[in-house]
């Protein structure tokens, strides 16, 4: 709709009784626009609604200018324009002093008063435009500040209007707002953006549709999807910047809530972290290695894991205890980007317990801000693997010292042969000559028995034969097992077997009861047993003559029961559970638990079974394995 300008032309003009308003000939020059015009002799007592008001009295009076005075009070844009011959600076004066647009002087000609009244109809015409859009913008933010947060900010900046439903959102005052530069409430990683790109376009007049993250009072993030557009003045210049937002801070929780169940059930450890490396969630293993029951905590315990690299020189931290999950994070995604972390990291927790990791790292887009990545590192446990590598290679150098150990038993059987030969031949020879020489026989006789006792021993653990199961007595693969351990354990601690002291006179009951097995194999597991056993005594302070190592064969109709006990201690309750898993502590051979996992899997592959408890302070394990019956 086209805007209509109203112009009042007062004119008092008169000869006699006789007005000459309509021979005037600036008023036939005002009916030539398309305006509404109105002429009239006397001053008119309101203003609202009269865009233009031009005054040309016979005589200037204090009326004229009174008149003058109480249109700009009642229309601020109205404008006015005095036709005089009265000269004077007094008159200039006090036209300027209330506010006269223009004043002119007569004689004139119609054609100027034509100027002056275009432009002013024209300058009438924008302020009509700039008070219509001026409504039109205060009743469109009346509407979006119900709904949407609303900042106004001037050229520099600086906020000048705020709504309410931003000021409750971040948890301010209006009064702090106002007046302060609109940065200050904009996470720092934006401002570039803003005073390079979105400044560039918004300068062109485009509009930024965008998310922004704005800082409450509790210096928390608040994402925002944000519309940033300038009102430009009639030189193009910014006048004001408009910011109309959404507060999409749910979608984002919504977003990282579906990430977590992505990672929550991932049975490596994963962290999800940010470009600047804070870490926004951990999954439940992470919370279930460190005892925490929220990620807050995690965060404010920096109570940490420490990690190692394995080198040359051998481990070297590169992420120490007591380090911010924020610092950690960036040692270990730096080392990876420089190609130090190939293979495996090691952590060790609060309870020098060494866990063996494979790190590995995945992005995704964030989809609520373009160009930007949440980052996913996953730590895999790779520890039962490794530890398994190495028992491997520890069976394997068994085998080997095996094979060797039946070859050197080979070879001292020939020779001690030989000497068992020769000595019978001496003891007859001392028999006939030196009857007072035979008692020197005794001791050398029980040496080279005890020789062939040990030798024997190795050889049978040697395996050298193919491992297949037949029938096996048990209670000799004891014997054998407990003759290979008694050179550590005979200054360690005594030995029962069934009750009566182990020694190298002791043998094995040929009639003992059977079971399907591998010899060689059950020798293992007892030898395992026995040395963890041994490990727990030496790292104890009990005296020699308090400690006791009771091995029991019990023979049943179905069922063989071996019971090895000992009183150093016991076994943490905390580890019971995993002791079958992998070995568990520090120093290697020294270790709780070490090669128990290999033992379970002799037992089970011989269909029976393996349990370990605490009694009378010390540690109770107990194998069942089947009775062989000549009719199975």
């Amino acid at each position: 709709m086209v805007e209509t300008v109203q112009i009042v032309y007062v004119t008092d003009w008169m000869i006699g009784n006789h007005t000459l308003s309509g021979q005037d000939p600036f008023a036939e020059v005002l009916h030539g626009f398309d305006a509404h015009v109105t002429i009239q002799s006397h001053l008119p007592e309101f203003f609202d609604g009269i865009d233009l008001l031009i005054l040309h009295p016979m005589r200037m009076n204090p009326e004229i200018f009174e008149t003058i005075s109480q249109s700009k009070e009642q229309n601020p844009s109205i404008k006015t324009v005095v036709i005089s011959s009265a000269h004077g600076s007094d008159l200039f004066l006090k036209a300027i002093d209330v506010g006269v647009d223009k004043y002119l002087l007569k004689p004139l000609l119609p054609s100027a008063v034509q100027k002056v009244v275009e432009r002013l109809i024209r300058q009438s015409l924008e302020t009509k435009q700039a008070q219509k859009a001026f409504k039109q913008i205060n009743l469109m933010f009346g509407a979006i500040s119900k709904t949407s947060l609303l900042v106004r900010i001037d050229e520099k900046g600086v906020i000048i209007e705020v709504n309410d439903l931003l000021c409750r959102l971040l948890g301010y005052q209006s009064d702090f707002m106002i007046g302060s530069h609109w940065m200050r409430f904009v996470e720092r990683r934006f401002w570039i953006f803003f005073r390079t790109l979105v400044r560039a376009r918004i300068q062109a007049g485009e509009i930024y549709r965008g998310i922004v993250e704005i800082i409450d009072s509790k210096k928390q993030m608040v994402t925002v999807d944000s519309t940033i557009y300038t009102v430009l003045d009639s030189r193009n210049n910014i006048e004001q910047v408009i910011f109309i937002g959404h507060d999409v801070s749910e979608m984002k929780r919504a977003i990282l809530d579906s990430m977590k169940q992505l990672i929550d059930y991932d049975t490596s450890l994963a962290v999800i972290f940010d470009h600047r490396y804070e870490a926004i969630m951990v999954n439940r293993k992470f919370l279930e290695l460190k005892g925490y029951e929220s990620f807050e905590t995690l965060l404010a315990s920096r109570d940490l894991c420490s990690w190692m690299l394995e080198t040359n020189e051998g481990l070297q931290p590169i992420v120490f205890e007591k380090c911010s999950l924020k610092d950690g994070l960036e040692v270990i995604v730096k080392e990876m980007k420089k190609g130090h972390i190939k293979g495996r990291i090691i952590s060790i927790d609060p309870n020098k317990t060494k866990r063996y990791y494979t790190v590995h790292m995945s992005s995704m887009m964030n989809p609520l801000i373009k160009n930007e990545h949440y980052h996913i590192l996953y730590f895999i446990d790779v520890s039962d693997t490794e530890r398994l590598k190495e028992e491997k290679i520890s069976d394997a150098k068994l085998m080997s010292v095996g094979r060797l150990a039946a070859a050197i038993t080979h070879e001292i059987n020939t020779p001690l042969t030989y000497i068992k030969g020769n000595l019978e031949l001496l003891k007859w020879e001392c028999e006939e000559k030196m009857e007072d020489a035979l008692e020197f026989f005794k001791p050398i006789n029980e040496g080279i028995e005890r020789i062939e006792s040990i030798v024997g021993s190795m050889f049978e653990f040697a395996g050298t034969g193919k491992e297949e199961m037949k029938p096996c007595n048990v209670h000799m693969t004891l014997v054998y097992a407990l003759r290979i351990v008694l050179n550590r354990s005979k200054h360690i601690v005594p030995i029962t077997l069934n009750g009566e002291l182990f020694g190298h006179k002791t043998k094995y009951n040929t009639d003992s009861c059977l079971t399907m097995g591998i010899s060689t194999r059950l020798e293992q597991v007892w030898i395992i047993i026995l040395n963890n056993a041994l490990d727990e005594f030496e790292k104890g302070a009990l005296p020699y003559y308090e400690r006791q190592l009771e091995v029991l064969l019990t023979c049943g109709s179905d069922e063989i029961t071996i019971r090895i006990a000992d009183n150093a201690g016991g076994i943490p309750e905390d580890k019971i559970e995993g002791i079958f898993d992998f070995a568990v502590g520090g120093e290697k051979k020294k270790s709780m638990g070490i090669g128990l996992n290999i033992a379970k899997t002799i037992i089970d592959k011989h269909g029976g079974s393996i349990h370990v408890s605490n009694d009378d302070q010390g540690a109770v394990f107990e194998i069942v394995l089947k009775v062989y019956k000549e009719n199975n």
